[in-house]
């Protein structure tokens, strides 16, 4: 339901019927209303039909109240006031559109459920002052039989009398954006994107390096393991040209040490002597 903006309500000083509202009873329902405790509800002429299709059906609740100190240069000036926001019905508010029940009036407990303080037991709407006016409120009073009695909480609460009310509704309509609010908004979505963009490649980039880094390792790694293929291959080709030299060591010492020149040979078929056919 429509919630409206705060309100004025009563003001300290306001004729009731035979009592005065003080500034004391404003700030002690400002100070102790409670929905929770007990939630002062919206009515007309303050009525309470049991039936919910009645015309005097609930038509919203008050959520909270406030006080404010009137500034302005009229009779009101330094007046305490209270000011109610409530929670109404789509029905009151197409009442206030209308301009019907403009004014309001409260119900006020002067000693709410022995506590002492004073508290807000109601709020009406009526369409005219008179109806809830100064003038009538002091006839009810002072007549045998109060025809306001049966419309009150309790026996010792009292109305105060009605005050026209400027009624004003929260919206939750969208709001209409210039161009300059437009391109803030579309600006707004790009830098969105590009920050999210930006995350996305921070994040890529953040993998690379680290994909980069293990094939560094592992490349640091096969560079290692060749180096030591290559000396285990040094190694072994050194091994093998010194077990060769070793052979042929031992190979060249079981040769005769004391030969010097070949045998003579004499021209002799299969080594016959022939020496003696030579004529020198």
């Amino acid at each position: 339901m429509p919630k409206s903006k705060y309100f004025r309500v009563a003001v300290e000083g306001a004729t009731c019927d035979g009592r005065t509202l003080e500034r004391q009873h404003i700030e002690q329902m400002a100070k102790s209303y409670n929905p929770q405790v007990y939630g002062a509800r919206c009515n007309l002429e303050h009525l309470r039909s049991l039936f919910p299709d009645s015309v005097f059906r609930m038509y919203g609740d008050v959520l909270a109240l406030k006080t404010e100190e009137d500034t302005s240069d009229g009779p009101l000036k330094g007046k305490l006031g209270l000011y109610a926001q409530i929670d109404a019905t789509d029905e009151l508010v197409e009442l206030n559109k209308s301009r019907q029940k403009v004014y309001s009036s409260i119900e006020v407990s002067p000693k709410f459920a022995d506590t002492g303080v004073a508290y807000l037991m109601g709020l009406a709407f009526t369409d005219s002052p008179a109806s809830l006016g100064t003038e009538m409120l002091q006839f009810c009073a002072s007549s045998q039989v109060n025809p306001l009695a049966d419309r009150k909480t309790d026996p010792s609460c009292f109305f105060t009398a009605a005050a026209e009310v400027a009624m004003e509704f929260e919206t939750d309509e969208p709001e209409v954006k210039s161009g300059k609010g437009f391109f803030n908004s579309i600006k707004e979505l790009l830098n969105k994107g590009q920050r999210h963009f930006s995350a996305e490649a921070s994040e890529i980039r953040e993998a690379v390096e680290v994909v980069a880094q293990s094939q560094a390792d592992t490349l640091d790694r096969l560079d290692t393991f060749s180096q030591q293929i290559g000396k285990f291959a040094d190694a072994s080709a050194l091994k093998k040209v010194t077990d060769d030299l070793a052979a042929l060591t031992e190979k060249l010492e079981k040769q005769d040490g004391n030969f010097n020149q070949r045998p003579p040979s004499h021209g002799g078929a299969n080594g016959a002597d022939q020496s003696l056919l030579a004529d020198c």
